[in-house]
């Protein structure tokens, strides 16, 4: 069994029969936790080779655009224009903004809109060639491998997308580098702790077996952000979606073109639950920023 990549302890078995509920990529690692920090991977690890053999051709974040239609893309569209209320402060004019896991761009097209002046940058493992965006440059590959200039942006940014790498310490200390002294990452990721993982198990969808390498808590999150070097550390509860869980939990088996309707009346049914937890602030995922600067 390995060792805790931020503690260094021995991890010890946990879901040894999960599988992708969603996509149904056939993997065969199973998922280990730390005793002592509570972070969650796999085993054997998720290496960089591994990554693209994760992510079919359907994957959710590489289809539709900000032009996709019906409910699914309404509530992407609206919780995007939630988080740029978060990130907008972040950004002085003309400031230099990139994006870590793009996609087809959604993102970067509404900040596009609602800031004109900035200028913007995109990653992602696969291109899907986003067009226009003015202002706009986009770098096809693993963040990590690619050659960035250092200190050059005002802000990185990655939505559910740090528990998708191979290495969180290589991904964070490399956004680091390439901020400029006072920069920010900002983030959201699955919380381990949150109410909604306790009640569906290995159906949660915080897991999206195997696509998340690494599951966090409050805890181990903020360690990770101190050991690469991160200063004014904010970590804060963010939105939970009990549906994704449910529907794991109700149609284990069945890829995106079998359940099509039965996840759309799924996904009805249980949005005045979601909207009511969200509400009460039973979160199931966190927001966090921190400083590229030293203390």
């Amino acid at each position: 069994m390995n060792s805790c990549l931020n503690c260094g302890a021995i991890l010890r078995p946990f879901h040894d029969d999960i599988a992708d509920y969603e996509y149904l990529v056939d993997w065969k690692s199973k998922l280990v936790s730390c005793p002592d920090c509570g972070l969650v991977t796999h085993d054997p690890p998720i290496e960089g080779s591994d990554v693209p053999l994760l992510y079919p051709n359907n994957y959710h974040a590489y289809t539709g655009g900000s032009s996709g239609r019906g409910l699914y893309w309404k509530l992407r569209k609206a919780l995007a224009q939630f988080t740029m209320r978060g990130v907008l402060p972040l950004l002085p004019r003309g400031a230099k903004f990139l994006e870590v896991g793009c996609g087809n761009g959604s993102f970067l097209r509404l900040l596009a809109e609602a800031r004109p002046d900035l200028e913007l940058h995109g990653v992602d493992i696969v291109d899907t060639h986003i067009t226009g965006i003015d202002r706009f440059t986009f770098h096809h590959g693993m963040l990590e491998a690619l050659e960035l200039p250092e200190g050059e942006y005002d802000v990185v940014y990655f939505n559910n997308l740090i528990e998708h790498v191979p290495d969180p310490f290589k991904f964070l200390a490399k956004c680091r580098r390439i901020l400029r002294p006072g920069g920010r990452v900002y983030g959201n990721t699955p919380d381990h702790l949150s109410l909604d993982r306790h009640v569906f198990g290995k159906y949660w969808a915080g897991y999206h077996y195997p696509r998340h390498t690494f599951v966090f808590d409050h805890d181990n999150l903020a360690q990770i952000l101190r050991k690469t070097g991160y200063t004014d550390i904010r970590i804060s509860g963010s939105y939970a979606f009990w549906s994704l869980s449910l529907r794991n939990r109700l149609t284990p088996g069945h890829g995106p073109k079998k359940r099509g309707l039965l996840h759309a009346a799924i996904t009805l049914a249980m949005l005045p639950f979601d909207l009511l937890v969200n509400l009460f602030r039973v979160h199931g995922a966190m927001t966090f920023t921190a400083s590229s600067s030293l203390e």
